[in-house]
């Protein structure tokens, strides 16, 4: 006897942030009977308060745009988030050794924060808590072994031996995916020959909310506000200086990085865990087949220096989301190549942009030339003599800069 393949409209496979976004994303197609498989390696069971997790000072957080903010107060998943992230109202950009610096403020674009920094375990406990609300088929831990394209959409294997078919496969399974790879998807790097150090630090004065990015000569460093005064941190440096700075100890990291920064939020006490990761610009050959979509790192990974990779991956999946909820509602094939081409031109234009700038940030910023350091001077006084330029520099580092998704809630029954 034959025995039958379980079938499923949706596999989001991946469930970090973005692919759990996704499935709230979908909550509208799903109430109208959409079925969603949530595939991940590990458990993904959430039940404790984040709060009652002693802090994890291991440099893990992110920045979320003011844009990001709202779409997950959209989704009501802010609230979970709220009492743990910390509001950016007011950001220093200042080369050192030159005079050329800038700030921006939340007052001029009169919104209570320009974006927020949030640790990663409180936006995980926020986007999982309530997963299950949606009706969401959960399978994690589980491991997919092999995947296969075919008339009906993806096939799918796993460890254990088991199967399941699906309509659409989503692959929100980061930069290196095996599997992408299995389908001949090539994803291509343009190495920055830099690492990027993360850790934490405790400052001797609150840090006002005040955000700082630092253009120093051992290269680029952002110091960004955490609980009242602890920062996370994240310095660029050559391939050539991060193992001396691995090494150095608590105390002498500590005097490396003051030196670096200065003493304009304070005097640093504290060194949290550190870790450390290549940088470069990876993106897929192919972000949509028929039946295939790529999301976040799995299409594209972005240099942190300006914190824009998960807010322009949260903004991918939310036009994603409202062209497959239109689908589901016009009973529009969710394999369809032609409508899953039409949300990759809509993103077309925000991807360009922003990997753009965070390709070219980097090597402007980084760079020691003096003729450089010179431009780059000029540019930071100019913005900051010229009202409208930040204006608009600051609405577009606050994911504002392009049209947002429609969500179409109340189309989908809500």
């Amino acid at each position: 006897m034959t025995t039958q393949i379980p079938h499923t409209d949706v596999v989001v496979l991946g469930g970090g942030m973005v692919g759990a976004s996704l499935v709230h994303l979908l909550s509208p197609a799903l109430k109208q009977g959409m079925k969603v498989t949530l595939i991940d390696r590990q458990p993904l069971n959430w039940d404790g308060d984040p709060g009652a997790r002693p802090p994890s000072f291991d440099g893990r957080a992110t920045a979320l745009s003011y844009g990001t903010q709202q779409l997950l107060a959209a989704l009501d998943i802010w609230p979970l988030v709220r009492e743990r992230a910390c509001a950016i109202e007011h950001i220093q950009v200042s080369d050192q050794g030159r005079f050329g610096q800038t700030h921006l403020h939340a007052s001029e674009q009169n919104v209570d924060a320009l974006g927020y920094i949030v640790e990663n375990a409180v936006i995980g406990y926020g986007l999982l808590k309530d997963i299950a609300r949606h009706g969401v088929d959960v399978r994690a831990p589980a491991s997919v072994a092999d995947v296969s394209m075919n008339a009906g959409g993806a096939l799918l294997s796993f460890d254990d031996g088991g199967q399941l078919q699906t309509s659409l496969l989503v692959m929100a399974d980061g930069a290196r995916s095996p599997l992408a790879a299995r389908l001949g998807i090539r994803h291509e790097r343009n190495d920055y020959g830099t690492h990027a150090l993360v850790t934490q630090v405790e400052v001797d004065q609150a840090h006002g909310h005040w955000a700082y990015e630092r253009f120093s000569q051992d290269g680029p460093i952002a110091f960004l506000p955490l609980r009242s005064n602890h920062f996370a941190v994240v310095w660029t440096l050559s391939n050539e200086l991060i193992d001396d700075v691995m090494a150095l100890s608590d105390e002498a990291l500590l005097a490396r990085l003051q030196a670096q920064i200065g003493y304009r939020l304070g005097t640093l006490v504290r060194a949290g865990e550190r870790a450390t990761y290549p940088l470069g610009l990876i993106r897929s050959s192919e972000q949509v087949r028929r039946s295939l979509v790529l999301l976040g790192n799995a299409a594209h990974s972005l240099h942190p220096v300006a914190g824009q990779g998960f807010n322009l991956a949260i903004r991918d999946t939310a036009v994603l989301a409202q062209h497959l909820n239109r689908a589901w509602a016009d009973k529009t094939p969710l394999g369809d190549l032609n409508m899953l081409q039409a949300y990759e031109r809509q993103q077309q234009r925000d991807q360009f942009n922003t990997i753009g700038a965070s390709d070219v940030l980097p090597k402007v910023f980084g760079s020691s030339s003096p003729v450089i350091g010179i431009l780059r001077d000029a540019g930071l006084l100019a913005m900051a003599a010229a009202p409208m330029a930040r204006r608009l520099f600051t609405r577009h580092a606050m994911g504002l800069g392009q049209k947002a998704a429609q969500l179409n809630r109340r189309r989908a029954g809500e």
